[in-house]
């Protein structure tokens, strides 16, 4: 349970000294919980404070901000929540939900969540825990690392609860309770009812925590990883060929595991990565976007397959697809447009690794084809590697090479080479001519032309074959033509 440090370092929080001082000035009562409370009492620093008010928690709030010189943001008025952003974090108040603190406790998603602890106990002396208001058992609960709910309508009164669960999987650890994997299943149908940014937010904390595969998996276990990603469920019982020993959805499934050993630093290409710094890929948005990609980067495959016979299937271009599906099911889930691109531009590039794999074993891995994956992928090159890598583990079928690990670590090494002594200094170069320099020359307007000649422009121009700006507008010149002709 919660360290004596932790307690004194938040009952030395300015911010909590003064809401209790207004607290007793409005008679309000006023409580830790959530958040907070559960996590100090797992030895953790809260990131954010949770408080809950017996009163107007949103008359509370603006005193509070007028009294730190804080800022006050309302987030909802139907139970009277609001944040108010100071010098030292962020405080979320929140007024009762039922007329009773134990009833608004009930109410909420898990039982480990629903505790509260009277804000005055932190300064009152003794062990604060022993004033900890628990009608729902969660303490024991929390013990125990176990998800239970709070109460039987919990999940229906919101369904992202059912998404929660699975994110506390993958933050903290806790396992489900019994039965609670039978209540998740029946409760996920309401997730069509919750925004999509709520759902998105949540996964992004689900994919970002260490065990996220392990949540992952259990998601699939519950029926609610294909209500949520629809797509993943045409690959369930797809056979693929002998290079697998999985279906489609069941490889999908161990790459997310095998990238999950890569991000903790096991297995091939720890080592090689160590070179790209010691935070690459750990930013948890960042995390959460690579997991994402390594369990849509194969979408594209169910609608690509063509059986040649009894043993094999071709997948041709499901890269191009997957990435498709991959932005779409991103967007619908509530991500960003950025984050979206992000994982379709993983996905699209998923096999090039493999293809550059092919052509080093015929001996015609070139400079060229070297940079143009650096172009297209940039600083994301350890990325695409990293998901290659998860993707080559999670395959384990009788004709897969057992040297494979070894020979795309090479290449890895290989083509990080290039990028640094022969590369990089290429690429940094500014492109020849933009957009407009091919409007004002050729006549052209906005549209796909422009972006297709600038890109044969730059192309050719790391390729050495032209080097001024003339030579770019005659060889965009001369490709119009021959596209009209």
């Amino acid at each position: 349970m919660a360290s004596g440090e932790l307690w004194h370092e938040i009952s030395g929080h300015p911010a909590l000294a003064a809401l209790a001082g207004l607290a007793r000035e409005g008679g309000h009562g006023l409580w830790l919980c959530g958040g907070t409370l559960r996590d100090l009492l797992m030895g953790r620093r809260a990131p954010d404070l949770d408080l809950a008010v017996a009163g107007d928690a949103l008359a509370l709030g603006q005193a509070l901000a007028r009294k730190i010189g804080g800022h006050f943001v309302p987030l909802g008025r139907e139970f009277a929540t609001c944040r108010v952003v100071g010098p030292q974090g962020e405080l979320d108040l929140a007024g009762l939900r039922a007329p009773t603190l134990a009833a608004d406790l009930a109410a909420r998603d898990f039982t480990l969540n629903a505790l509260a602890l009277p804000l005055e106990a932190l300064w009152a002396g003794g062990e604060p825990e022993s004033q900890l208001v628990d009608p729902t058992g969660g303490r024991a609960d929390l013990a125990a690392g176990v998800l239970r709910p709070a109460g039987p309508g919990v999940l229906a009164a919101d369904p992202l609860r059912v998404l929660r669960a699975f994110r506390f999987m993958s933050t903290h650890g806790f396992s489900l309770a019994p039965g609670l994997e039978q209540r998740l299943a029946g409760a996920a149908p309401g997730l069509f009812r919750v925004a999509a940014e709520r759902i998105g937010a949540e996964w992004m904390r689900l994919m970002a925590g260490p065990r996220a595969a392990r949540a992952v998996q259990a998601m699939e276990d519950c029926q609610v990883l294909t209500r949520l990603v629809p797509e993943l469920a045409a690959g369930r019982g797809l056979a693929q060929n002998p290079y697998h020993h999985l279906d489609v959805l069941g490889h999908s499934l161990a790459c997310v595991r095998a990238a999950g050993l890569l991000l903790a630093g096991r297995g091939p290409l720890a080592g090689a990565l160590a070179q790209e710094g010691p935070d690459y890929l750990q930013p948890p948005r960042r995390r959460a976007l690579f997991m994402t990609a390594a369990l849509l980067h194969d979408l594209g495959k169910p609608p690509t397959r063509e059986a040649r016979d009894q043993e094999w299937a071709t997948f041709y271009r499901h890269e191009i697809m997957g990435a498709r599906l991959a932005r779409r099911r991103c967007l619908a889930l509530g991500l960003s447009k950025a984050d979206a691109a992000w994982v379709g531009r993983l996905a699209a590039e998923h096999m090039r690794p493999f293809h550059l794999l092919g052509a080093q074993g015929r001996g015609q891995l070139t400079r060229r084809g070297v940079r143009r994956m650096l172009a297209a992928l940039g600083q994301d090159l350890p990325a695409l590697f990293l998901l290659a890598m998860a993707d080559t583990i999670a395959g384990r079928g009788p004709l897969r090479p057992p040297e494979a690990e070894g020979r795309l670590l090479a290449l890895y090494q290989e083509v990080a080479r290039l990028r640094d002594a022969e590369l990089a200094a290429a690429l940094a170069a500014p492109p020849l001519v933009d957009g407009n320099d091919l409007m004002r020359a050729l006549g052209l307007p906005s549209g796909k032309e422009v972006g297709r000649l600038l890109a044969l422009v730059r192309e050719a121009q790391l390729d050495g074959e032209i080097s001024s700006k003339d030579e770019a507008l005659a060889l965009a010149r001369e490709a119009g033509r021959q596209s009209v002709s």
